[in-house]
This record gives C-alpha cells, structure tokens and sequence, in this order.
C-alpha cells in the first residue's frame, strides 16, 4: 500500500514538474515577445481585413472568408492592449500568447493556403507565417505550434466543405517546406548556443570581477582592523599630551565617537560586501556535488539570523525569530541552506524597507507534511500575476522603475532546496505579506531540542 502511495506521489511530482517546465517556458517566451507584442498584434490586427479586401478585389483568390479575417482580428487585438489588462488576467498573457499565434499562423495560413488550393500567393504567405513563428519562438514551442495549427488546418479543411486535396501543388511545395523547417530551426539553435556562451562569458567576467574586488576590500578589512587595534593607544597618547600641556590639535567628544564608530562601519560593510559577491557567484556558478549532512535547523536558522549583514540597526530589528521548541533534523549542505535564507531574508528586507512598513517573522513548523522553515514579512506583497514567476531565472519584478536585481536568487534558491530532496514554495497576498515555506521531508532521524541562539 505505502509503495503505492509513494509511486502515485513520484508520478504526481513528476506531472507537476512538467507543468511547471512547460509553464515558465511559455512565460519566457511570452516574456522576450512582451516588447514588440502590442505594435506587432496591433498591425496584425489590422491587416487581417485589409489583407481580406486586398485578396477578394484587388488581387481575387479561389477562396476568401471574411468571418475568418475577422476572428484573427479579435484574437489579435487583446494583446496589443495587454497593457490594459486586470491583474487577475496577467497570469493566463502567456497560455493566450501561444493560442492566438497558434490560431493566426500555423492554423489561418494553413488552412487557407488548403482551401486556395495551394496558389502561389497562399504557399508565400504560409512560409511567411513560418518564419514569423519561428522568429518568436524557441525550438520546442516552433514545433508545438506548428504541429497544433497545421494539424487542426488539416482537420477543419477536412472536416468542413472543400475541393479535393492540392496533391499536386503540395508536391512542388513540399521541398520548399522542408527546407524550411531544416534550416529555420538550426539558425534558431545556433542562436541558443551563442546565447549559452554569453552566459558563460558572463559567469566567467563575474569570477574575474569577484577576484578582483577581493583583493582592495581584504586590505581595506586589514587597514580597518589595524585603525581599530592602534587608536585607542593614540587616543590615551592624545590625552595625556593635552595634560601635559603640549600643542596638541583639539578633539572633541564627538570627532573621537565617529572614529570609534568609523572602524565598526569599515568591518560591516567589508562584511557586507564580501556576503554579497558570495550570493551572487554562488547563484551563477552551477552545483556541482554536494556534501550533505544532518544539519540542526534551528541551528541553522539562527546562525544565518546572527551572520547577516544587515544594513543598518532598523534592519535588524525588524527580523524576528519565533521562540519555541520546534526544531528537527534535514539532511543537507549547510552553505547551500545559509545562502537560501540569506536570500529570503534580502527579498524581505528590501521590499519592506521600499514600502517603509512590515516586519519580517522567522519559524519553524514540523508536522505531518513534513518539516518546514517559513519566513514571513507583512510588507507589499507581490501581485498575483508575478507570483507564478518568482522562482524564475532573470526574473525580477518591482512596483515602478526601481531595479530589484538580477533575478537569480529566488531560482537559485529553489535548485538550492530541491538538490537537498526538498521545495520552496510562496503564497502573498497584495498589500498584505508574503511568505516562503522551505519545506523539508519528514526525516527518520530523531528531532533534536532546541538550541540556544538568537533571541526572538
């Protein structure tokens, strides 16, 4: 019975995987398409009836439908106002993106380009509507589309009132078409490669930039650190020099307060930065092997809690963690699951230091489902048409014109947790929170007391 249950929970996990693939492929594409969409529907749009009175009285062909020319009309205008859309609509602009070019390429031009009889002009205009795919899409969308809308073509011409099949005219067109269906998809992967070296050249400019940033902050951490060891001696040297009555420059109480301050200030924010360029290389560089182990989560938690490099006192004191006695055993990478939090923790720490409102609740839950670390903030929130896209590599999202990053943490964060066997999921509500659940499952190691650390 438990090996059934834990098969239909493999096939479930595995469904929801290539729910989840397909969906962030079609936003990514969506995505990339988003720039020129409104312009290139609009003209669309409005070209279906012009091409409809150009193809019935200027230029006659064997077959035209006006109702036709119209529906590819209506499908094609929403998006060029996609702007304009409710919040609640945003989530489903990819999905309708791939049904309206899936209807207005492959299955218009493929279906008239049948009733026509295959007529030079039609057999033109398909292989434009190819092209135009696949300048759209990548590889594996091209063929999704291009099969759907050839085969629905197909059938509707099948199915409705037509003349026979234009075996003849798809005889000679077929070369044509072949070729173009060979070479239009090497030039889409040749692109893909030359884009995959550029992230490699990226990847390898940001190791080279680390390096060098590297070397001037340890010196600047060394100088500090000798400031902090030497001026109380010359602050004593100073004082007893005034006594003394020698010319010395005058000091006052709080020119001595901001040097003291000025040295705590140099190691925060060598700290700080030395943090930072961690994250970032350690979200582009991909896993290689990792070295688990069974890790205390509380432990973990408040180390990560203690060790980040919070950016001012309001910083810290908005971050709470949760006193009780849950605490459980994972097996997993302890830099992998400090960085997690350390990103949860900068996403939380910016968004509501950007509305000035909210704190940030840190705890941990162990139950049936499983084990789990929740980071909750009552700050913005995020809109329920970005929620679906968070985890997605160079996504990033901010209300206004703010830049908000590279858009790598949160995916790092979700490859991060599922190499460890577990998942990072998100649930907001707009204008209200926002809470990560880093959800481990339930170990068959014993759950361990709870540590002492960080206080609430």
């Amino acid at each position: 019975m438990s090996g059934t249950i834990h098969a239909a929970r493999r096939r479930g996990s595995w469904l929801r995987q290539l729910r989840r693939r397909m969906d962030n492929a079609m936003f990514t594409r969506a995505r990339y398409s988003q720039p020129m969409m409104p312009v290139m529907c609009l003209l669309g749009g409005l070209f279906m009836p012009l091409y409809w009175f150009i193809w019935t009285y200027l230029l006659p062909q064997p077959y035209e439908n006006l109702w036709l020319h119209l529906a590819g009309c209506a499908v094609l205008l929403p998006l060029a106002a996609q702007h304009w859309w409710p919040r609640a609509c945003k989530p489903w602009l990819p999905l309708y993106w791939y049904v309206a070019i899936t209807f207005v390429l492959p299955f218009f031009f493929g279906y008239l380009t049948l009733r026509n009889g295959g007529t030079i002009g039609w057999m033109a205009a398909h292989l434009f509507s190819i092209f135009i795919t696949m300048m759209l899409f990548d590889l594996a969308s091209f063929a999704l589309i291009f099969s759907l809308g050839t085969g629905l073509a197909a059938l509707a011409f099948q199915l409705g009132p037509h003349e026979a099949w234009p075996l003849h005219a798809m005889l000679q067109y077929a070369p044509v078409l072949a070729l173009t269906l060979v070479l239009g998809p090497l030039a889409s992967l040749s692109q893909k490669f030359g884009d995959q070296a550029k992230v490699k050249a990226l990847i390898g400019a940001s190791n080279n930039i680390a390096h060098e940033l590297r070397t001037p902050l340890g010196s600047v951490q060394l100088a500090g650190r000798a400031i902090g060891r030497y001026l109380p001696h010359l602050l004593e040297s100073h004082r007893l020099a005034q006594q003394a009555g020698l010319p010395v420059a005058a000091l006052r109480s709080p020119h001595l307060q901001a040097l003291q301050r000025g040295v705590g200030v140099i190691e925060h924010e060598v700290n700080h930065a030395n943090t930072v360029i961690d994250m970032l290389l350690m979200a582009a560089r991909p896993m290689g092997k990792l070295h688990m182990e069974p890790l205390h989560a509380r432990a973990c938690v408040e180390q990560a809690l203690a060790r980040y490099p919070y950016a001012s006192r309001a910083e810290r004191e908005r971050v709470h963690l949760v006193p009780g006695p849950q605490d459980f055993v994972v097996k997993g990478s302890e830099p992998l699951l400090t960085h997690v939090l350390f990103n949860l923790l900068r996403n939380a720490l910016f968004h509501t230091g950007r509305a000035g409102k909210g704190e940030i609740r840190v705890s941990l839950d162990n139950d049936a489902g499983g084990h789990c670390i929740r980071l909750r903030d009552t700050g913005p929130g995020i809109p329920p048409d970005v929620l679906p896209r968070i985890f997605n590599r160079f996504y990033s999202y901010s209300e206004g014109d703010s830049d908000t990053g590279l858009g790598i943490g949160l995916a790092f964060s979700q490859n991060a947790v599922e190499r460890m066997g577990g998942r990072i999921s998100c649930r907001s509500r707009w204008g209200e929170y926002t809470e990560f659940f880093v959800t481990f499952p339930s170990a068959t190691l014993p759950n361990v007391p709870s540590g002492q650390g960080l206080p609430a």
